[in-house]
C-alpha cells in the first residue's frame, strides 16, 4: 500500500523545485525508511516566508491530513532553505522575522521542537496550521522593507456576502485573498458584511437564503468580527470557515478553531447570548441601507461604487481608486479593464430574488455539482 502513494509525491518535486520547494526521497534514506516503518518517506526542504514554500504548504501538503494518508507517510520537514550560515555560527535567512516560528512558541511554551511529547502527526498540522497565517497574512519577501503609503488615505472595500453562497466562499478564497499575497491590504480599509440575501421577519428574527446552516454561520462570521476587531485576527477564521464551505465541507466549520489555535467559547457566549443576534441586525440594516440596493452575492463596493458583475476584477478597481503617493508593485501589474463586460451565459452570484416556495425546495434539495473548481448548486433561479 505505501509504495502505491511514493509517485503522486515525486511527482510534485518537479512543480515545487522555486524557492527549495522539494520533496526528495532520496535512494539510501529512502529505503531504509520503507523497510523499518513501512511507510513512504516525504522530505520538504522549505523557508517560512518563501511564497511558493506556504503555498505549497497550505494548498498540497495539508492533503496528507485531510485524506488521512498522513497514516502511511513518515514526514519530516526541514525548515531552513535558503539560509546562510555566517561567522559565529549566525544564521542569516532571506526575511528575517520567521513569524511561524514565534507562533509556534505561542501555542507551545512549555515543549521544545526536539522534546516536545506531542505526536508528530499534531505538531505537523499545528505547524502547517501556522504556516496557514504566514500564507494569507505576510507579504512577499521582495516587499517585505516596503514602507507603507505616506497618506493615510487608503480605498474603501466592502464584501456583502453570505456564508453559505458557493460564490462568495469562492470570492473569499480564491479572490478576496490577493490582498494580502500583494501586500495591497496597505492601502486598503475592508469591511465585511455577512449578513446578503438573508430576510428579515417579525419579532426581529430573520431566515436565510441557504437555511439555517447560513443563518448560523452568518452569526458565527459577525461574531467572529466583533470578538476579533483587527482583520488579521477575524479574517483568517473567516477564511476557513469559507475554504469548508467551498469544499462542501462547512459542518466541519468548528475545526477552524484547532487549525489557527482560537479560544471558541467567546464565539460560542457571543452565539448564545443574542449579541450576535444583535450583530446580524445591524448587518442587515446596513446591507438594506445601500444605494443601488445590492441585487445579489457577493456584493463587492469600492469607494461606494458597486463593482456589479465585475467583481472578481476588484483588485484593478481598487488600484484605479488609490490616489497614494507611494507606487505599489502589485498595482503596476494590474490594468483597469474598462470594456463593457456582455451579460454572463452562467450565474456567478447568489440571486436575492429567489421565490419562497422554490426558495424552501432549495434549501432543502441543496444539489451540489463542481464546474471549473468551483462548486455550485445545480438549483438557480430563472
Amino acid at each position: 500500500m505505501a509504495s502505491s502513494f511514493a509517485p503522486s509525491f515525486l511527482h510534485l518535486h518537479l512543480l515545487f523545485l522555486i524557492c527549495s520547494v522539494s520533496l526528495s526521497p532520496t535512494s539510501a534514506a529512502y529505503s531504509e525508511s520503507r523497510s523499518s516503518s513501512n511507510k513512504v518517506r516525504v522530505e520538504l526542504y522549505y523557508e517560512t516566508l518563501c511564497p511558493d514554500s506556504y503555498q505549497f504548504i497550505v494548498n498540497d501538503l495539508i492533503k496528507l491530513f485531510e485524506t488521512g494518508i498522513i497514516s502511511v507517510t513518515d514526514l519530516k520537514l526541514y525548515p531552513y532553505g535558503n539560509a546562510r550560515v555566517g561567522s559565529n555560527s549566525t544564521i542569516t535567512c532571506q526575511v528575517p522575522l520567521s513569524i511561524c516560528s514565534y507562533l509556534t512558541l505561542l501555542h507551545f511554551p512549555n515543549h521544545s521542537m526536539a522534546s516536545s511529547r506531542l505526536e508528530s502527526r499534531t505538531l505537523s498540522f499545528s505547524l502547517l496550521s501556522c504556516l496557514f497565517l504566514v500564507a494569507v497574512f505576510t507579504p512577499p519577501s521582495s516587499s517585505a522593507a516596503r514602507t507603507p503609503p505616506s497618506d493615510s488615505g487608503k480605498v474603501s472595500l466592502a464584501l456583502y456576502y453570505e456564508s453559505l453562497c458557493p460564490y462568495s466562499a469562492n470570492f473569499i478564497v480564491n479572490y478576496l485573498v490577493k490582498l494580502f499575497e500583494d501586500d495591497l491590504i496597505s492601502i486598503v480599509d475592508l469591511k465585511l458584511s455577512p449578513w446578503g440575501n438573508a430576510k428579515l421577519r417579525s419579532n426581529d428574527t430573520f431566515t436565510c437564503q441557504h437555511g439555517p446552516s447560513e443563518c448560523l454561520l452568518n452569526t458565527v462570521e459577525a461574531c467572529a468580527i466583533e470578538i476579533w476587531p483587527a482583520l488579521n485576527d477575524h479574517f483568517p477564521f473567516i477564511y476557513c470557515v469559507e475554504s469548508l464551505v467551498y469544499e462542501h465541507k462547512y459542518p466541519q466549520w468548528e475545526s477552524c478553531y484547532e487549525k489557527l489555535g482560537l479560544d471558541s467559547k467567546p464565539i460560542a457566549e457571543c452565539y448564545s447570548s443574542g449579541l450576535g443576534k444583535e450583530l446580524e441586525l445591524q448587518y442587515a440594516a446596513e446591507t438594506s441601507a445601500l444605494q443601488p440596493p445590492h441585487q445579489y452575492v457577493p456584493w463587492v463596493v469600492v469607494d461606494g461604487q458597486p463593482l456589479y458583475e465585475d467583481y472578481e476584477n476588484f483588485l484593478s478597481y481598487v488600484c484605479n481608486a488609490y490616489n497614494g503617493t507611494t507606487a505599489l508593485e502589485a498595482c503596476s501589474k494590474i490594468s483597469l479593464n474598462t470594456r463593457k463586460s456582455s451579460k454572463s451565459t452562467h450565474s456567478v452570484r447568489c440571486e436575492g430574488n429567489m421565490p419562497a416556495v422554490l426558495g424552501r425546495i432549495g434549501s432543502t434539495i441543496k444539489s451540489w455539482i463542481r464546474q471549473m473548481n468551483l462548486a455550485i448548486w445545480i438549483f438557480r433561479t430563472t
